[in-house]
């Protein structure tokens, strides 16, 4: 059932509707009976093909085949696969079930067939609307099936095809790997040799963009191996000493054994460093045995063979011909055999021990013409396939025929018996069916009667929430109202002190900046909450204010107010200005330091953000009796102004206050620590200074 009719279906439950349930039980009762009448013949049918089934064959013959098991199943599923698709009338599954059939008899190494079916599933869509990347996967399949086949004019005329849609697109992937197909195509017709290295070239270029270090380790193989066939071993080895570092990047045991083996090649066939070519064949023949890949084994014992035989060490070569036999013996690899045995002649013809030249040449022979019979069995079985296909297809077609006679009689039958059924049925779930509607409703009237009593409970509780914010911002705005006189009263005192001892510029400096705090602070009056830059420019206006009124020799510092992450934090305005008056009331107006300092410090990350007012004046300790103690109204005010914006709003702020004392404990000051978290803690334990 789709999501829009589990909804439908939902909104009718929560209220019911006649019109609609009584279309639910129709359907219920028709497909009911309908069903019931079916099953009395079900031999007669078979399930409807779908797509599912289709790409289910499709995934199960791939599988089949990695077990290297069961081939006859695997092309039976495969071949099941493309008529399914053919019944369901779907071109793109058409196309993707042939070429699925193309890739097993390639892998089966049949490739004139496997490329008939990549053809054919590229033509299906080649003029269709859908997904390029198909049409790129279905031309390059068939370009390969057509290299290995040997007609490479074909091969390079579908990877061209690939190639014009992966430009098209973009797609460097498919770039990559038509064009490293084109160059491995150019490279076996005569007088293309050029061109292929273009195209491998390309392909090179687009694996690096990629990233994709497999496919620039291909590329550097397929350039090397060009340069082997045309003779320029400078360069071969040059990119097959690329490909050695890549795969000591990758890690990759077999690609360096690739690369050791295609080394010892180029020093084989370039005949002057022999030596060198036994080396780097020992390494890959170590790298084969770690993978404990016998079919390489055998290859490059027999090049060992090869190369010690060039060498006129007929002993070591024969040693490792013998054992390259034994291991392509039990793997049947037919071509190595015939290697091994034409070296062999070779050996003993050099060693004038004609007779034994003359039996290996005659089984080289006979493994030659072994190949070829295998090959004509490949072709014989594929023909055998296809006319076993063509076969099914027929009798497929007949069944069809049968099946729809049997339809139409059972149709007929099923349309009598459908209607008694019907009306049976029907009468019997019809009292059901009353009830169920009875229940919804008595159902639908509890739940709305819960609804609206739990709606009345939070409407009630949301305005009590409203009603205790608002009364606590009012309380903000009184502590607030508190702070202000008590600092504006004495900056006024101080002006009118410097016009009465006439230092009338000083007085206009001080004027200047103390309408610049006073505008700051009637902006900020009606937010209960600023930006913490905007605060810590109301504090710097504040210490200048007490640094010009008091004339004393005081070092002022900001630390970390440049941090544009501290933007984001709010803080309730003209909090820090208590705090910075205790620091120079009673902390560094009574020191007799010389150099008196105050420094705040902002320390942001994403749990919380500290503030440190830092001095170094006397520190808290008790005053003189003479000293006449300055009475500030703002420690109360800290205290609930805090205690205020943690009931109001969402953060917390919490404060501490750390005596600081050199190491005999003689007081060096003070420092105030202000931290501003976003969330809640989730263990109260907010400190408050004495």
């Amino acid at each position: 059932m789709s999501s829009t009719a589990l909804q439908t279906l939902s909104n009718s439950v929560k209220t019911p509707n006649l019109k609609l349930l009584c279309f639910i039980w129709m359907n219920i009762l028709v497909s009911f009976s309908i069903g019931r009448a079916q099953n009395m013949d079900t031999e007669l049918f078979v399930r409807a093909p779908d797509s599912t089934q289709v790409l289910t064959l499709i995934n199960r013959s791939r599988e089949l085949h990695k077990k290297k098991q069961q081939d006859s199943l695997e092309f039976a599923l495969a071949q099941q696969a493309i008529l399914l698709a053919e019944q369901l009338n779907d071109t793109l599954l058409m196309a993707r079930a042939n070429d699925n059939l193309g890739l097993l008899y390639r892998y089966h190494k049949n490739y004139s067939t496997a490329f008939a079916y990549h053809q054919r599933a590229y033509e299906w869509i080649e003029n269709k609307s859908v997904d390029k990347l198909y049409k790129m996967i279905f031309a390059n399949n068939a370009g390969v099936a057509s290299r290995y086949n040997q007609k490479y004019a074909t091969a390079v005329d579908f990877y061209m095809k690939a190639l014009q849609l992966a430009e098209e697109e973009e797609d460097l992937r498919n770039i990559a790997i038509a064009s490293n197909g084109i160059g491995n195509a150019l490279s076996q017709i005569p007088g293309k040799q050029k061109e292929a290295l273009a195209y491998f070239n390309r392909s090179l270029k687009a694996e690096q963009q990629r990233g994709n270090k497999l496919g620039t380790a291909m590329n550097y193989l397929s350039i090397a191996d060009y340069h082997i066939e045309t003779e320029n071993y400078v360069l071969a080895k040059s990119y097959l000493n690329r490909l050695l570092r890549i795969n000591q990047e990758m890690n990759s045991v077999f690609g360096l054994a690739i690369a050791y083996e295609y080394l010892g090649l180029t020093y084989l066939k370039e005949n002057k460093n022999l030596t060198q070519a036994v080396i780097y064949y020992k390494k890959a023949l170590a790298g084969y045995v770690q993978l404990e890949n016998s079919h390489k084994e055998a290859e490059v014992l027999h090049q060992l063979g090869h190369t010690f035989l060039n060498r006129k060490n007929y002993t070591q070569a024969s040693n490792y011909i013998q054992q390259s036999q034994k291991l392509a013996t039990t793997n049947k690899q037919t071509a190595v055999l015939q290697g091994n045995h034409e070296l062999l002649a070779q050996l003993h013809e050099e060693q004038n021990k004609f007779a034994d030249a003359l039996k290996h040449y005659k089984w080289a022979q006979a493994y030659a013409d072994s190949l070829k019979i295998h090959e004509q069995n490949v072709k014989i079985d594929a023909l055998t396939k296809q006319y076993n296909l063509a076969k099914k297809e027929n009798e497929i077609a007949l069944l069809k025929k049968d099946k729809a006679l049997q339809a139409v009689k059972l149709a007929n039958q099923n349309e009598l018996l459908a209607r008694r059924n019907l009306i049976s049925f029907f009468l019997g779930i019809s009292l059901l069916f009353i009830l169920i509607i009875l229940y919804l409703q008595y159902r639908n009237y509890k739940e709305r009667k819960t609804t609206n009593a739990r709606i009345n409970q939070e409407e009630k509780e949301k305005l009590n929430a409203i009603y205790e914010r608002n009364l606590a911002q009012a309380e903000i705005l009184v502590t607030r109202l508190r702070v202000n006189p008590h600092f504006l009263f004495n900056s006024l005192n101080a002006i009118t002190y410097l016009i009465q001892i006439k230092q009338n510029e000083k007085a206009i400096k001080y004027l200047k900046l103390f309408s610049r705090y006073t505008r700051m602070v009637l902006e900020t009056s009606k937010q209960h909450v600023i930006s913490l830059p905007e605060e810590l420019k109301l504090a710097n206006y504040y210490l200048q204010l007490e640094e010009n009124r008091f004339e004393q020799d005081l070092e002022i510092l900001f630390i970390g107010d440049n941090n544009p992450e501290i933007q984001e934090v709010k803080i309730p305005p003209l909090l820090l200005q208590p705090f910075l008056e205790n620091a120079i009331w009673h902390g560094l107006m009574l020191s007799d330091k010389k150099k008196k300092k105050i420094s705040v410090n902002i320390n942001h990350n994403t749990t919380k953000t500290s503030i440190s007012i830092t001095d170094n004046g006397i520190g808290r300790q008790p005053k003189p009796s003479s000293q006449k103690k300055h009475k500030s109204m703002g420690v109360s005010i800290i205290k609930e102004r805090i205690e205020l914006y943690n009931k109001s709003f969402q953060g917390e702020i919490t404060y501490k206050i750390v005596d600081l004392k050199d190491e005999q404990q003689a007081p060096q000051g003070t420092q105030v620590i202000l931290s501003i978290y976003p969330q809640k803690k989730t263990e109260k334990n907010i400190a408050f200074a004495e």
